[in-house]
């Protein structure tokens, strides 16, 4: 699909091309689909197309996306228009309304008026029940006006032949028993919010249908109008083959336990408009069947695409728009997103919240052998972010932020770091706060076969790769061991640019395997624990590190055969009771200093020519402690900035290039003037010092 796929897209573009002529219009592109102009924008801000594996076309154009799947896509045209023409259409299908199908319902009485041939479209209507059987082939894309209000009504398409468009116009229906809307065909359905327009979907007493508003095809919503769809009973909202959210202000709540907000067997894509999903319900605990802990869960989800058990494969996409999706606190366990593949972030502004609590169950304490979570995000394959914003706030016991069982992969390396921020913050506590056993030198507990539920900004079953962007991960938990890590995964961690933050009372950064820091900028600090923990290799060639833990400051797993390579890279780190780093076995072509009785006054660092090589201040840090702006990305992060922390022990590691074998003088009562900090290693300042220096050699 993706060869051939490629090959028609530069095929019509070719055409295109060929049968431009030189005049002063403006030249746009446009997909087409099924008769409509679907997409535009002009060819100026046009940066590139890409097709990927599974069909789906993506179009980036003016620093925003648009990406809808190939068999929504007829061909892609350039077109000469006049200026007034270049409007972006990014949401929008072209439609006759002359000749719209017009449904009004003013409660139990609804009036129709059907310009087609009652042999083709038929639609009956008992009470405010209203049931469309269209058996039309040629015509395509049929507008269908929906307006009014019944408290007892439905609007049901029994027989459906061809795509439809549904023009809502301020249309309340409250449905009994059923469906409010049920599109029950293999059809695609757009949603179009007519201008002005408030429209609303409820049930009430009970709904033997899968969701309040419900179609066996695709659903693509766009316009600018509103959309409330109400669920007490069944999903909100659900495209069996696909849903695309392209514009509009909807809202989506569901209250039913295990019940899914959004729900799709196949792609969930947003790409503009603004979306609200709040689901309410809790998780639904099954211990009837033979499964290997004996329980099984079925959580209430915001958005929820794949269904692995029917075989179907599902992503969700965010290209645009404002998402906000919450889990309150009746919602135990509860996922905002979870998808059966893969979640991808390209841009818009997400923010997720979870308050539920999580449970073990089967047994307290190490004879608990199974439990759940509530969690932000949640993939069964890998997670992409590479650009917009996202907020992920879990505040129930063992809450995650974001979770995969395949990869983490956030931003491209060499790309503008201002293209993305994430920012993560856990602050319940354990699920089942196991001390026992607890062994942190080797990386958690010596048994790993009970639940213990910890709270995680990042858990991947994979790896993690950090390129670019600014990822803050906040576990603010005051207590407890173990308890909450920032940043983990459970094979290895690579670090190859973007700004990355994190501060936790466990372990700020953890992989279990292989840690490699090759660039970027990372400030790490462990309230409880290590600030940086690897139980294989570690390696270091490049980047800015600046580490503080209350144990160590770098625990590069040396204890368990892991060997700690430093070849580049500036680095701090400071520990506590148990020194800087856990002693390592230090390799490579990079020397260190080591230096005692570091106050939390400025430290200022000269090699035997008397030039300056260090200037840092050791401060402790308030609240999360990062430097970066994560609640406004548009605001340039503030001056200034504390270390990674006063207190525990006084002992410094500094290794960077400018470090080289030999002698070197230090001062701990230092001010700066001038230039720049990140969380107080100073750069382009000047240091005043006083007083005699003490010196160090390099190691």
């Amino acid at each position: 699909m993706k060869k051939i796929f490629q090959l028609s897209i530069l095929a019509s573009l070719i055409v295109a091309g060929l049968a431009a002529q030189a005049q002063t219009d403006t030249r746009v592109l446009r997909a087409h689909y099924a008769g409509n102009t679907v997409f535009q924008t002009p060819s100026s801000g046009l940066d590139s197309i890409k097709a990927d594996e599974e069909g789906y076309v993506t179009i980036h154009y003016s620093d925003a996306t648009w990406s809808r799947h190939a068999n929504q896509i007829d061909s892609l045209t350039f077109a000469w228009v006049t200026e007034g023409d270049t409007t972006i259409i990014a949401d929008s299908v072209e439609f006759d309304t002359a000749n719209m199908i017009r449904i009004v319902w003013n409660g139990n009485a609804v009036s129709i008026s059907n310009p087609y041939p009652t042999d083709s479209i038929n639609i009956t209507a008992e009470g405010g029940h209203v049931t469309v059987k269209s058996q039309a082939t040629t015509l395509n894309n049929v507008v269908y006006n929906l307006s009014g209000t019944s408290a007892d009504g439905f609007l049901l398409f029994s027989k459906l032949s061809t795509p439809v468009i549904l023009r809502m116009d301020g249309v309340d229906l409250t449905s009994h028993g059923c469906a409010a809307l049920n599109i029950d065909k293999n059809q695609n359905a757009v949603i179009h919010l007519a201008a002005g327009s408030a429209n609303r979907f409820a049930d009430a007493d009970s709904n033997i249908d899968k969701a309040t508003l419900y179609g066996k095809g695709s659903l693509t919503i766009q316009g600018t109008g509103s959309l409330s769809v109400t669920s007490s009973y069944a999903n909100g909202l659900q495209g069996k083959r696909g849903v695309y959210m392209n514009n509009g202000n909807v809202d989506v709540l569901v209250t039913a336990d295990t019940k899914k907000g959004i729900k799709t067997d196949q792609d969930f894509f947003m790409n503009g408009g603004t979306l609200q999903v709040t689901a309410s319900g809790s998780v639904v605990i099954d211990t009837s069947a033979d499964y290997e802990t004996g329980y099984d869960f079925s959580y209430c989800t915001g958005i929820k695409s794949g269904d692995i058990d029917d075989g179907s494969v599902g992503n969700i996409i965010i290209n645009g728009g404002d998402l906000t999706v919450s889990c309150p606190a009746s919602n135990a366990g509860g996922r905002c997103l979870s998808s059966d593949y893969d979640i991808i972030i390209n841009g818009g502004n997400t923010v997720l919240t979870t308050a539920g609590a999580g449970l073990a169950v089967g047994g307290t304490g190490t004879n608990a052998v199974d439990g759940y979570a509530s969690t932000c995000m949640k993939a069964d394959s890998n997670i992409y972010i590479f650009g917009g914003h996202l907020d992920a706030r879990s505040t129930g016991l063992g809450g995650r932020g974001i979770k995969a069982d395949g990869n983490l992969t956030v931003g491209t390396v060499g790309a503008d770091d201002d293209l993305i921020y994430v920012y993560i913050q856990t602050s319940g506590n354990a699920v089942n706060p196991v001390s026992s056993g607890h062994n942190p030198w080797g990386g958690g507990s010596t048994t790993d076969d009970y639940f213990k539920g910890l709270p995680k900004c990042i858990k991947i079953e994979g790896n993690i790769y950090f390129n670019s962007g600014h990822v803050g991960a906040y576990c603010s938990q005051t207590s407890g061991d173990p308890n909450g890590e920032a940043i983990e995964s459970k094979d290895s961690l690579f670090i190859n640019g973007g700004v990355i933050e994190a501060n936790a009372y466990d372990d700020a950064l953890n992989a279990a395997n292989y840690l490699e820091i090759n660039g970027g900028k990372l400030w790490c600090y462990s309230r409880g624990n290590d600030a940086v923990d690897c139980n294989g290799n570690t390696l270091i060639t490049g980047g800015l590190i600046i580490v503080k833990g209350q144990e160590v400051g770098i625990d590069a797993g040396t204890d368990a055969g892991g060997r700690f390579s430093i070849v580049g890279g500036t680095i701090v780190c400071q520990g506590g009771n148990m020194g800087a780093w856990d002693s390592p076995n230090v390799s490579g072509y990079q020397h260190y200093l080591q230096i005692n009785n570091v106050g939390t006054s400025g430290l200022t660092v000269k090699n035997a020519a008397g030039d300056v090589v260090f200037m840092y201040l050791n401060t402790s840090p308030s609240g999360n402690g990062f430097i970066e702006n994560y609640t406004d990305p548009g605001a340039k992060p503030p001056g200034g900035g504390g270390g990674p922390g006063g207190g525990g022990s006084n002992t410094l590691i500094l290794s960077s290039p400018d470090v080289s074998s030999g002698s070197y003088q230090y001062w701990t009562n230092s001010t700066f003037s001038g230039g720049t900090s990140w969380h107080g290693l100073y750069s382009n300042s000047t240091p005043s010092t006083s007083g005699s220096a003490q010196s160090t050699s390099a190691r």
